[in-house]
């Protein structure tokens, strides 16, 4: 029942056309950051992922919004439950996100822009990082759409405070005692992700595997507290209707 939806939620954002503001800006800013070359591998990646995960919550909020929620009440009805439509709108927007996350890693290996053959450890490192700071980036857009937040200038600006607060993640903890070393992984943990990028040659394993596993946690988080608020707040709503 979900991929008719899936198929449905496309067409219908494809033809509202809102789509060309935050996919260009995915793909130009791809094509931007190697339009110099040679380029160093996982660095370049941090950059392009940074860009994504940025280009991914604006297109998340996007798509959120893209009918103003006109076709909602019909979909959820036709889908047989909110939660079901709900999800659908997630896989929808991921979809594209990782799609966007392997433009974003085989660009550059097509044109050949790095400065030397890429491995597949550093291009698996490169497509799981890409796709799960796009999937964070829709994740956190879930919460600043028009049915949560009425007011979308306050939403976008709030949306934008967050992204600067993520991005800024370690910057924020450097100089404070080591006790706070624990407020990277409480925001949004894209800065942990971009030093994963920046130090993964001198990682173990280990400390990779679980880094990455966390940010696909944090993500998950994210999609259940959602379903969980707008579940409620369609059966609230249902029963104040029959009330």
């Amino acid at each position: 029942m979900i991929i008719p939806l899936i198929k449905y939620m496309l067409a219908s954002y494809t033809r509202s056309y809102r789509y060309f503001a935050p996919v260009a800006f995915i793909l130009i800013s791809v094509v931007f950051i190697y339009s110099y070359r040679p380029n160093p591998i996982l660095d370049s990646y941090a950059v392009t992922a940074v860009l994504l995960f940025i280009g991914s919550a604006w297109l998340g909020m996007n798509f959120l919004n893209h009918d103003q929620g006109r076709q909602s009440i019909l979909l959820i009805v036709h889908s047989g439950s909110s939660r079901r439509f709900y999800t659908a709108q997630y896989f929808t927007v991921a979809l594209l996100s990782l799609i966007f996350s392997l433009f974003a890693v085989l660009y550059p290996i097509i044109f050949g822009m790095f400065d030397k053959p890429i491995t597949f450890d550093e291009f698996a490192l490169g497509y799981v990082g890409h796709a799960g700071l796009a999937l964070l980036g829709i994740s956190l857009s879930l919460f600043f759409q028009i049915s949560f937040m009425e007011n979308q200038g306050r939403a976008a600006g709030l949306l934008f405070m967050v992204i600067v607060l993520a991005l800024a993640g370690q910057s924020i903890v450097q100089g404070l005692p080591d006790s706070f070393g624990f407020v990277p992984y409480i925001l949004p943990p894209v800065s942990v992700m971009i030093n994963l990028f920046m130090h993964a040659e001198g990682m173990s394993m280990l400390m990779l595997t679980l880094t990455i596993t966390y940010l696909f946690i944090y993500s998950f988080i994210l999609l259940v507290i959602y379903l969980w608020i707008a579940c409620r707040k369609d059966a609230a709503n249902a029963i104040r209707k029959v009330g």
